[in-house]
Formats: C-alpha cells, sequence, structure tokens
C-alpha cells in the first residue's frame, strides 16, 4: 500500500494525486492541514525536511518531491503510462517536468502575494513572525518577508509574471502539434500543470491566457474534461477555501491583469 501525505489545496500534492487516479490506484491518504502547521510537526520532518508537501511511502521507503513521486507512481503502479516509450519522447517529456519547479516558485509568489498576504497582515506581528521563523528554507523565508511587506509591488511578482508570459507561449507552440503537450498522449507533462494552472484560476488569474492563448486555454478544458480532475482536485477543496481565494483575489484581478499585459510587451 502507498500512503500519501498530502494537503488539500496544495498544487504539489494535487500533481500526485491527478497521476494516482490516471493510475486508477488506491492509496491510504493522510490529509494535513498546512494552515495550522502540522508540515512542521516533528514526526513529519523526520519524513520530509522540507516541511512541505507531498511525501509518500510505499513498501516502508520514502519519496519527496512531486516530480520525483510522480516518474516513481508511474514506474511501480500498474495502469496507463504516463511516459513515452521511446527515449526521445521522454527527453522530450522531462524538458516540461523540469520547468516545475521554477513554474511552482511563480505559483507560490502569486498566492503568497493575493491570498496569504491578505490572510496574515490581519494577523499581530509577533504572530507573523513566528510564522517565518518555522520555515526551514532562508531563501522562502525572505522571499515570504519580501511579499508580506510589498504585496503585487514585489519585483518577485513581476518575475512570476515573466515565467508565465514564457511558458503560455511554449506551450502554445506545443499545443498547434497535437492535443497534449507531448503530442497526442496525455502524460505527466500535462499533469504537472494542471494544478498550477486551476491555481491561478482560483486566484481569479485565467484572463492571462484566456484572453491572450487560445491553444492553451483549449489545453485546460481538456484537462478539466477528465475524470481524474475532480476526483484529485475539487473533491479535495474545502468550500471555505472557495470562498476566501474569490474575496481576496476578486479586488486584484483587474491589476493583475495589466501587469501582465505590460510583462508580456517586455519579454
Amino acid at each position: 500500500m502507498l500512503t500519501l501525505y498530502h494537503g488539500a489545496t496544495a498544487v504539489c500534492a494535487a500533481k500526485v494525486r491527478l497521476t494516482l487516479a490516471e493510475k486508477g490506484a488506491d492509496y491510504e491518504s493522510k490529509p494535513m492541514n498546512l494552515h495550522t502547521g502540522d508540515q512542521f510537526d516533528p514526526s513529519y520532518l523526520r519524513l520530509n525536511p522540507n516541511a512541505v508537501v507531498p511525501t509518500i511511502v510505499h513498501e516502508g521507503k520514502v519519496l519527496i518531491e512531486s516530480t520525483v513521486i510522480n516518474e516513481y507512481i508511474d514506474d511501480v503502479i500498474p495502469g496507463p503510462a504516463l511516459r513515452p516509450v521511446d527515449p526521445y519522447g521522454r527527453a522530450r517529456l522531462r524538458l516540461w517536468t523540469k520547468r516545475e519547479d521554477t513554474i511552482h516558485d511563480a505559483i507560490n509568489t502569486m498566492t503568497a502575494a493575493i491570498l496569504f498576504r491578505a490572510e496574515l497582515m490581519l494577523k499581530p506581528p509577533e504572530e507573523r513572525k513566528k510564522r517565518y521563523e518555522k520555515m526551514p528554507d532562508p531563501a522562502k523565508r525572505a522571499k515570504w518577508e519580501e511579499i508580506m511587506d510589498k504585496g503585487l509591488a514585489s519585483t518577485l511578482v513581476d518575475d512570476a509574471l515573466r515565467r508565465f508570459a514564457k511558458l503560455f507561449r511554449d506551450m502554445e507552440t506545443a499545443l498547434a502539434k497535437g492535443p497534449w503537450l507531448t503530442g497526442d498522449a496525455f502524460t505527466l507533462a500535462d499533469i504537472g500543470l494542471i494544478s498550477f494552472f486551476y491555481r491561478l484560476e482560483m486566484l481569479q488569474c485565467s484572463g492571462l491566457w484566456a484572453n491572450h492563448f487560445p491553444l492553451v486555454t483549449d489545453w485546460f478544458a481538456r484537462c478539466k474534461a477528465r475524470p481524474s480532475f475532480k476526483t484529485a482536485i475539487l473533491d479535495h477543496i474545502p468550500p471555505p477555501a472557495f470562498e476566501s481565494y474569490l474575496r481576496h483575489s476578486s479586488p486584484l484581478r483587474e491589476a493583475v491583469e495589466a501587469r501582465f499585459i505590460a510583462t508580456m510587451q517586455k519579454t
């Protein structure tokens, strides 16, 4: 049996749930409340010193990092293959999955600037400081402090929007050759980006691609139509989370879109 430690709205955890759903795999679910700090519990840190989700335990072996976990699941769990068989096809797929870390960082930036900042700034300064100090990675800690201080005015937001613009353009080019990122087959390349796109949609940022990139827009519609999307993403998000994302992001939607257009013109 495979055990998955995950968070309801965590995008990288959703990546792994998508892969498990596409494989039709059973697993033991270990949901974690990331808002109350389950990821900092000493027992969990022994499994994942980075204090993030997901983590899997399979036959006594622990694995972290969602992209690595997804490849492992495709190797060991029976079900439809989610990677090409030929070496060139696998190499092309890895060009997409290699990019996921930088896109995840951009997603994290936008979520922090639009949602987490609004929530955290309601708390006393000493409580905010405690949240920062729990982060084991000094770079992530510094990033959070800047975004909490500057919000959308942070240059980190501009960097995130530049990465999105480049990603959408490259996806548009790839999707001109087939319905999925590597061609005719749905693969881990697609799975690796679906939850990122849905996070942006929850942040009222779908106009970043829907207003400018028609093939990307059609691709995401196909992704959401797959049964795995409901099983792995929608069924895990509690209704209050939808309300919170909508309430905090709606007032900023036009400002983000304007920043994105300005960024595209410079990129």
